[in-house]
């Protein structure tokens, strides 16, 4: 008996329009087959792809920068092929229902060769849709952040070790990209694996809109299963606080939740963090006019006068760059102001928020933050075998955050109170100290030993979680 064909309508995870898995086109890969018929020769040429070419000039990236000469079919193209083969008295090609993942599959035979392919794309954009797009459902996550606060290395920290860090006894996760070698997906495997064995991190993202990273997550409960398409967007920080609208950042209103990345450079702190990026005293010093002592008796007398006291040199250094290149107090709180703008308060009631302080290896030996009580939960790097992670600690930790971001990042309640549901995590993607190297003629940064990662999925977990308890999964 025949599976019956069903017809099941989503929103594309690039374009966001509305397609079906009858509408979908596939991505052709022949290894340079030829084909005795014209008409499967031409459909096996590679072409430029405009919808394709069209899509991404649009999110910011140029022609040169994509595989732009592609084998495509879509439906137009399935049908004039047909009409070709059929007169000519070939096989025809034909598009098969798959009743395991409720998408279709295409193939074309001629003698021995065999055209096949289970790769399907969206037939607006014409980008590939995950593997069983049609079959789970999807949550998509996007990545906030300002200017270097980490997400490209945060996510290159989640697909190191094939997910190593999300991994449990009772949850399998598993690269869920449609198409295998598309040279985005290739680059982002590369800065992983680089970033697990050599400790070298990824550059930052440019200023365009990112393919996203798609995981397969399988929860297991019991006896029952839970399945779902995990979908992570990562955009350059820029987008975000320039908010450009429905082109490069329209994304944003179509996902479950965010992950919005805090760098601990932008928080209130006295020393340490500030220091450590801070110039040497030459340096700062070398850039400053230095009074002469007539000069500088005259703004003693006038300070005398006033009863104000005139800073010494390293009081003058500290505050110059703590105020003129950093503006800490503003720039974690812009991006959520941004998003806020963006989407509107009825958008945020329905997504998730993960305010998440980053590259939290720099706080391990800040005096400030040991003073906190039971601060050191904030730095254990616990492996979790089973569940999503510890909620004991995860609890503990976050009425500490809470005291702290209020304290030394900005007021909580208006910046989260919109949100459907909000909580706290501190992380670090490398768990270490990186240093800057040359490699031949460029510079990389490189972690300084091992990449020793502190909870870096717990944000991500948690976002998995409350999606599957609203759906009473987890019942």
């Amino acid at each position: 008996m025949k599976d019956k064909n069903v017809l099941i309508k989503k929103k594309c995870p690039y374009c966001f329009l509305q397609i079906s898995n009858e509408d979908t086109g596939f991505l052709l890969k022949t290894d340079g087959a030829r084909f005795i018929s014209p008409a499967l020769n031409d459909v096996a040429t590679p072409k430029r792809d405009i919808p394709y070419v069209q899509f991404w000039n649009a999110m910011g990236i140029p022609e040169e920068q994509l595989d732009a000469e592609r084998m495509i079919m879509d439906n137009r193209i399935l049908t004039e092929l047909n009409q070709e083969l059929s007169a000519a008295g070939k096989p025809l090609a034909m598009k098969h229902y798959n009743p395991d993942s409720f998408g279709y599959v295409f193939s074309a035979r001629e003698g021995a060769i065999n055209l096949y392919s289970n790769t399907m794309i969206c037939p607006h954009c014409h980008n590939a849709l995950p593997q069983n797009f049609f079959k789970y459902d999807m949550l998509m996550i996007g990545m906030a952040g300002s200017v270097d606060s980490g997400k490209t290395v945060y996510i290159s920290s989640l697909m190191m070790d094939g997910y190593h860090v999300l991994q449990r006894d009772n949850l399998m996760v598993r690269n869920a990209a449609g198409n295998t070698s598309d040279p985005y997906l290739l680059e982002m495997e590369k800065n992983a694996d680089m970033l697990f064995r050599q400790g070298i991190c990824p550059g930052a993202t440019s200023k365009a809109f990112r393919k996203p990273v798609f995981m397969e997550m399988s929860y297991r409960l019991e006896d029952r299963v839970f399945p779902l398409i995990v979908a992570v967007y990562d955009v350059a920080g820029e987008l975000i606080r320039e908010n450009t609208g429905a082109g490069r950042t329209g994304f944003a209103r179509y996902m479950d939740g965010f992950i919005c990345m805090v760098d601990p450079a932008q928080m209130h702190l006295e020393h340490a963090v500030l220091s450590r990026t801070m110039p040497d005293e030459a340096q700062v010093l070398s850039k400053l006019r230095l009074l002469s002592k007539e000069e500088q008796i005259s703004y003693q007398m006038m300070s005398n006068r006033n009863d104000k006291q005139i800073m010494d040199p390293n009081d003058f250094m500290n505050d110059s760059y703590h105020h003129e290149d950093y503006i800490l107090e503003r720039k974690a709180e812009m991006i959520m102001d941004s998003l806020r703008s963006g989407l509107g308060e009825a958008l945020l009631h329905r997504k998730y928020m993960a305010l998440t302080l980053g590259k939290s290896d720099k706080l391990e030996g800040v005096g400030e933050i040991h003073s906190y009580p039971a601060s050191h939960l904030l730095f254990e790097r616990e492996a979790v075998s089973h569940g999503f992670f510890n909620m004991d600690h995860h609890f503990l930790r976050q009425d500490l955050l809470a005291e702290i971001f209020d304290q030394k990042v900005f007021r909580l309640r208006r910046n989260l109170e919109d949100y459907k549901a909000s909580s706290l995590f501190m992380v670090s993607a490398l768990g270490c100290e990186t240093e800057v190297i040359r490699d031949g003629a460029q510079e990389v940064v490189k972690t300084v030993g091992k990449v020793n990662p502190i909870r870096v999925e717990e944000p991500l977990l948690w976002i998995v979680m409350k999606y599957m308890q609203e759906r009473g999964w987890l019942d």
